[in-house]
């Protein structure tokens, strides 16, 4: 796939970031053609580069937009989970689905998060703990409202993802996530049903005390 020899984002080399770069603009002409597995890739290579351009991403999430419109039962748990943790990852990194290139841009970016974070909210019940890790913390604070999120967490409290057992390979993945949602808002975290709450309390006894500040 589009992934192969993809290095994570704090591997990324000038090389790889120009290489992908030409691709983005060998793939642009072509991406009414694209599906939402192949999105979900270049999304995911352009985090994983460190891709500045905003103009990338707003072409990108039109195409997305489309896809979410038409063809809905193509987003799988998998793929939802992929592109929604490549959209955070290029929020994190300055460039963000939150901003546009233009106006028309800003308001097709804001009706493909609406329409993304609607979709992952209802079929979350189906999301395994693989999919629930790849959600990432940055979205779930930029992008998901407030019961959109509670959604998203409680489901991720009734998995136990991280804690439970056969799962603590992904406890340092929630554990940012822990750290990414208390920081934004402790308020939050203080509002929400026991179950979830204790879970996040739980995560936080979890890390390093270096970490958990």
């Amino acid at each position: 796939g589009l992934l192969a020899g993809a290095p994570p984002p704090e591997l990324a080399t000038p090389a790889f970031r120009s290489a992908t770069e030409a691709l983005l603009a060998c793939m642009t002409p072509q991406l009414g053609s694209l599906n939402a597995v192949v999105m979900a890739d270049l999304l995911t290579i352009m985090g994983s580069a460190q891709i500045g351009e905003q103009t990338f991403l707003d072409m990108l999430l039109a195409q997305l937009l489309v896809l979410l419109r038409k063809d809905r039962a193509s987003f799988t748990p998998c793929v939802l989970a992929r592109t929604a943790g490549a959209v955070g990852c290029l929020h994190a990194n300055g460039v963000s689905a939150k901003r546009a290139a233009s106006g028309a841009s800003s308001s097709a970016n804001k009706r493909c998060i609406e329409a993304l974070g609607e979709q992952i909210t209802s079929s979350v019940e189906d999301f395994t703990m693989t999919e629930l890790t790849l959600l990432g913390g940055p979205f779930m604070v930029a992008f998901l409202d407030d019961l959109q999120r509670r959604k998203v967490l409680r489901r991720i409290a009734e998995l136990d993802v991280g804690l439970g057992d056969g799962s603590r390979d992904r406890l340092p993945a929630m554990q940012e996530v822990e750290k990414t949602i208390r920081q934004h808002s402790f308020a939050f975290i203080a509002g929400l049903p026991d179950l979830t709450k204790d879970y996040l309390m739980r995560l936080k006894a979890s890390a390093p005390a270096s970490s958990a500040a």
